[in-house]
């Protein structure tokens, strides 16, 4: 996280933005992974986001993409229905967050705190505020990328992971 960090305001002094994203499917790379190295992070002198990600982004035929939060100058966007390699499982979407989140300036579910008051711009979706944030698939990545892999499903493993991430992770 010191890395990082040190990386973060290095590239901030130059303007430079950062952009986290994830499949909600991914069990190589898994987005509370993501979520939980954004939230250990120190940006514009504040430890992770204050807020939980929660503004939904569409594509550009108006269905649900899935989750944008950016708040001093990071950004992290979670695809919905999208594994390992994002472009390959979502490709429209990928293109989508390449013109809109990487290479263009949307502003939405950007954080805007002035005067002691937190705007989100498109809001924040109940559903998403109030529930687990696209909790994806539950298998776990046995293999490599040389020999015949598996996913496997131990409930008891899913079970300590879930109660990690709950008392874990600092997301509000």
């Amino acid at each position: 996280m010191v890395f990082l960090s040190e990386l973060y305001n290095n590239a901030s002094k130059a303007r430079i933005p950062f952009v986290f994203y994830s499949g909600n499917g991914d069990t190589l790379d898994s987005h509370r992974s993501t979520e939980v190295t954004i939230q250990n992070m120190t940006f514009g002198g504040i430890q992770g986001f204050t807020r939980k990600p929660s503004t939904s982004w569409f594509n550009d035929n108006g269905e649900f993409a899935g989750i944008v939060h950016q708040e001093r100058n990071v950004t992290f966007v979670l695809f919905d229905f999208a594994g390992h390699q994002v472009p390959l499982y979502s490709p429209e979407n990928a293109f989508i967050f390449l013109r809109e989140f990487v290479l263009g300036n949307n502003p939405n579910g950007t954080v805007i705190t002035a005067s002691g008051t937190t705007t989100i711009v498109g809001g924040e979706t109940p559903t998403l505020l109030n529930n687990d944030v696209l909790p994806g698939q539950e298998g776990i990545y046995v293999g490599s990328v040389v020999t015949t892999s598996t996913f496997t499903y131990p409930s008891a493993t899913i079970a300590a992971w879930s109660h990690f991430t709950a008392t874990a992770s600092i997301l509000p």
